[in-house]
This record gives C-alpha cells, structure tokens and sequence, in this order.
C-alpha cells in the first residue's frame, strides 16, 4: 500500500541530506586546507633558510660573487633534485644533457677504449680496446696504465673529468700517455670512434655476448649479431649483462623484443604513483631459436636488471651469478627553459610476470647463484680461464644441448 509523505517531512530529508553533504565536505575540505597550510609553512621555511644563506654569503664570504651569482641558478636546481635522494634522479646542465641525449639516441663514441680506475693501486687502466678503434691502431691493449691524458696526469680526484675526453663524438685529437711493463709511450688519436655496445665471439655451437649498454642502437646491434650467430651454426648463446647499468627502460625493452618470440604479448610496463600503467612495452619480434643463459652481479642495474628477468621468465633462461643491484624504476627526462634537463624517476617497472617478480630495492636473484672466484672484478680483463661465473653458464648449455 502507497503511503503519502508530507510535504514537511520530504523538506526535512532533503535539508538533513544537504546538511550531511555540507557537514562531509568541510571535513575533506579541511583536511586539504591543512596540508596545503602545511606545506605552505615548510615551503616558506625553506625559502627563508635559503634566502638568510644568501644573505650570509653576499656579506660575509670572501672572495669573487660574480661566479656565485651565474651558478646560482643551476646550484639550486640541483639541490632541489639532490632533495630526492635517488640517485637515479639528477639534475643536468645545457652541455650534460646534450651529451646524454648524444649517447643515447646516437650511441656512445671515442677513441674506443674502456677504463676503469683501479683504487688499490690509484691508477687509471684500459680494460677493452675495440677491434678497429684509433686505440687499437695506436696499439693499446687491456691492462695499461693511463698516466696523462691531454698532458694532464690523471689522479684520483680528476680521472672521472678526464676519461670524458677519450668519449666525444667530434673529430677531435686527444693524447694519451700510458704505461705498459717498463716502458712509458704516448699515442695521438681522434674521437669520433662508434663504440658498439654489443661485443661477441663465438665458439663452436657456443656463442657469447657481452651488452654493456642499452642505448636507442642497442636492439639493432643485437640483431645483426644473432642473425650472423644463427648463420654461422651457433646453438647456445651466454648474454653477459655483469656490470652493465646505462641506457634506458625503453631501449631495454626493445632490446628484448628481439629475442623475445611475438606470443608472449608483452615485455614489460611503467606504473605511475597512482598505480596506473603509464606505459607498456609490447613484443613485435619473432625471437630467435637459442638456447639461453644470462650472466648477472651486483652491478647489474636498471635496464640490465629487467633484460635478466624477462629472459628468465619468457624464455626460462638460467641466471648465472650474484643478486643484482635492485634499481626496477624508469626515468624521464624534462628539459628546463635554459636549455639544462633533470632525469626523475617516475614509474616501477612491472617485468613480464607480473607483481610477483618486481625487483625494485630487492634485485634479481639468480637462479643459479656463482661467486666469481678472480680478484678483479673488471670483466672485461677476464679471460675465459678465470671466469667462473661464465665456465659455469657455458658447461650448462653444453650439457643441456646432450641431453636433447
């Protein structure tokens, strides 16, 4: 039976509703205004602090302020950046962001050496020299000593500034001293050498391959060199991944593609803060017929990091190694008004197999944990002899190859 509502009671309901409405909306209202308020008082703190630090140094420090005053600028937007405390965040100027957008689209160029510097020694040393490469023409070999470059003698506390000028994509001379038993040379080279960030030898039905960066050339490199193993009869292949940590997500991403075969429907995604999936990185390719293993350390980062863990988990590829460094984020890069840029970290990297497998903070564990055994841990000086991690992965697919 239909009962009639009064006209008092229906303007009694709507004005307890418009009354709850009101009374829900101050609360959230509130709770912004508070954290608006807040963040307010800590900005203006900041800003105070900054502005009294100014203060101090326009009256008090001693010395030229023209320098301060043009590095103002830059200083701060690095700080703001430092703040993060990410180390994958960072602020770069005009000339560094040029350089890394260089690297990264165009591929890394020099005189094709890699150096590293040795610490218990305090010496800059070759590591690799490309086939091909001025430094190989000068004949420089793994294991020199790198005492001066451009007449500067390298240090520990310039090496880093220094070894920036064996990599440049312009045709310019660069001199280095070096030494090597007991004697002491200087070679004259120009830059502008492609270093390839894709090295191979193969071996029989074994072959190796060695990526030590994942740059936008990375995935064709690759390519090229699995067609020519896939040709040359080559079987098993060991990725060598150890110690690699430059390039980006993306670049990663389509370097997997290559291997990966089409059916797996995707490599990976980028999940926002809101826990959104800004982005998703699809496979195209048709993959290759190997036999796989990956070789992985401590310092095996970033991009590195999710080319082991797709391979494992599309592929059933075996780790070989030590837990890796645990960095499952993905950069972007904003460029400013001045033409400077930041790299700031915004998405987790959510790999082929879902959230069971993130490796942010933790890192891919390998699935066949070697401990390498030689005293230096410079794999590129490593012979096959003294690399364990690799005898480790090559007796495997041997074995896994007479057992089909």
């Amino acid at each position: 039976m239909n009962k009639k509502i009064s006209v008092g009671v229906c303007l009694s309901l709507v004005i307890i509703a418009v009354a709850a409405t009101f009374a829900v909306t101050m609360v959230f209202s509130k709770q912004i205004y508070n954290g608006i308020i807040s963040n307010i008082s800590q900005r203006s703190q900041s800003f105070e602090s900054a502005d009294e630090i100014n203060r101090l140094i326009a009256n008090y420090y001693y010395g030229d302020l023209n320098e301060y005053n043009n590095n103002l600028g830059s200083s701060l937007a690095e700080g703001y950046v430092n703040g993060l405390n990410d180390e994958n965040s960072y602020y770069m100027s005009a000339s560094e962001y040029e350089a890394y957008i260089g690297r990264i689209e165009n591929g890394l160029t020099g005189v094709g050496v890699e150096t590293f510097f040795d610490y218990s020694s305090n010496e800059l040393k070759i590591s690799y020299v490309y086939a091909g490469s001025p430094a190989a023409k000068e004949g420089l070999k793994s294991g020199d000593v790198i005492n001066k470059i451009d007449g500067e003698t390298v240090r520990r506390s310039n090496y880093q500034s220094l070894v920036e000028r064996l990599y440049s994509a312009k045709l310019v001379s660069v001199s280095v001293e070096y030494t090597r038993d007991d004697y002491t040379k200087t070679a004259q080279m120009l830059s502008g050498f492609a270093i390839p960030s894709v090295i191979s030898k193969t071996g029989g039905t074994n072959g190796y391959i060695r990526i030590s960066r994942f740059y936008k050339n990375t995935s064709s490199e690759l390519d090229e060199t699995l067609k020519a193993m896939q040709e040359s009869g080559v079987e098993s292949i060991v990725f060598d991944v150890r110690n690699t940590s430059e390039g980006t997500i993306k670049y990663a991403a389509q370097t997997i593609d290559i291997v990966a075969p089409n059916s797996t429907g995707y490599i990976a995604s980028a999940r926002d803060k809101s826990g959104k999936d800004k982005e998703t990185f699809p496979t195209h390719g048709t993959g290759y017929n190997f036999n796989y293993a990956v070789l992985i350390n401590s310092s095996t980062s970033g991009p590195a990091e999710l080319f082991a863990c797709d391979l494992r988990d599309i592929l059933q590829s075996e780790l070989f190694g030590t837990t890796t460094a645990g960095v499952g984020t993905m950069q972007e890069l904003f460029t400013l008004d001045d033409g400077s840029a930041i790299l700031l970290t915004t998405a987790l990297v959510i790999p082929k197999n879902g959230d069971d497998s993130v490796y942010d903070k933790e890192g891919v564990k390998p699935t066949r944990e070697v401990t390498l055994m030689a005293d230096s841990n410079e794999i590129m000086m490593l012979s096959e002899s003294q690399d364990n991690q690799l005898q480790e992965a090559m007796n495997y697919l041997n074995n896994s190859a007479v057992s089909r």
